[in-house]
């Protein structure tokens, strides 16, 4: 594993490993963020399709500029004190008064699908989790998608408040943490999803 993919799947690991235990939405945006740059970057570098790419393929009035302010438009607010100037101190109160906990479902779904892309596996939490996604966003998906899987997985998912669904998709990676089946397939990563210290 180069060292570029070793951060990107440390910051999404444990981005997504707060996020499932509903902890510090703000640590979850800022390696979500961090965690997405990178494997999109290492995707675009191996010529590899993005979530991106699809994104401006289906929406050809969307630039690639608008798509990556729409996605660090938080983040930048996390981790920049000064505006581009580098004098001015940032003004991000009204920002930051629209952000809560759903703002990195999006993020989260992005950076673990470009990951996907490039090591061709993803942990049982990333898989549990995408189709948790898919259920409480099933507006955003494409209306000849067969909703059966998600809705099966997460029945009336959509009209629970955000706590329950939350409950609902740790309940369900319980169920199939160890499920031999997805285990045994080639495309589940195994091991944990933070990364432990090394001795």
């Amino acid at each position: 594993m180069t060292v570029k993919l070793q951060i990107a799947r440390c910051q999404l690991g444990a981005a997504l490993s707060l996020f499932i235990r509903d902890k510090d939405p703000l640590s979850v945006h800022a390696l979500a963020c961090g965690g997405a740059e990178i494997i999109e970057g290492i995707a675009e570098h191996a010529n590899l399709p993005t979530l991106s790419t699809h994104i401006l393929a289906t929406f050809p009035d969307i630039d690639r500029a608008k798509i990556v302010r729409l996605r660090n438009q938080y983040w930048n607010a996390l981790k920049h004190f000064y505006a581009r100037d580098n004098k001015t101190a940032r003004d991000d109160e009204e920002l930051m008064a629209d952000f809560n906990d759903t703002k990195n479902d999006a993020v989260l779904f992005m950076g673990w699908l470009d990951y996907m892309t490039v090591a061709k596996r993803l942990p049982v939490e990333v898989q549990v989790f995408q189709v948790w996604w898919y259920a409480t966003n099933e507006g955003r998906m494409n209306p000849q998608a067969d909703p059966t899987p998600w809705r099966r997985a997460f029945p009336g998912i959509a009209s629970v408040p955000r706590h329950e669904q939350k409950r609902r998709l740790r309940r369900a990676l319980e169920k199939h943490r160890k499920d031999k089946g997805i285990l045994a397939d080639s495309r589940t990563e195994l091991g944990p999803l933070e990364v432990p210290t090394p001795r």
